[in-house]
């Protein structure tokens, strides 16, 4: 039978980014839907940077699967070597309005120098209640 407080259960995963190395380059966001959920936290995974690596990370929304991108929040974060930075957005600082309704992340390195990267994006706070499980 099903345990509805397991983790899982509770909270989606998904790869925001593969891991992989950019120079001078910009990883493609992948987004997905924030329709049944209200917390957006990104984990990005960072070995150690070559010579001057900077990277940087920003969250994005977009309008459905396909549409217009914009930042998510403010400014970029700047991400350093060997660790894992947390980024995260609640749902209403979406701009829903608009039609944002997806968030993936840009991950940036500016200084011609190799870093490795990935990150991974965890949905949480499911608007809708699950359901009660029969006896």
């Amino acid at each position: 039978m099903a345990n509805i407080h397991t983790f899982n259960y509770n909270i989606k995963e998904d790869v925001a980014m593969a891991y992989a190395t950019l120079s001078n380059s910009a990883n493609t966001p992948t987004y997905y839907s924030m329709a049944n959920y209200d917390l957006a936290v990104f984990l990005v995974f960072t070995g150690t940077l070559t010579g001057a690596a900077s990277l940087t990370a920003q969250m994005r929304q977009r309008i459905g699967a396909a549409g217009t991108e914009a930042n998510l929040g403010t400014a970029a974060t700047i991400v350093t070597d060997d660790a894992v930075t947390v980024l995260q957005a609640r749902g209403e600082e979406m701009t829903v309005n608009s039609g944002y309704t997806h968030v993936g992340i840009l991950i940036t390195e500016t200084a011609t120098a190799n870093a490795v990267v990935g990150a991974i994006l965890l949905r949480a706070r499911a608007r809708y209640k699950q359901a009660t499980l029969p006896a």
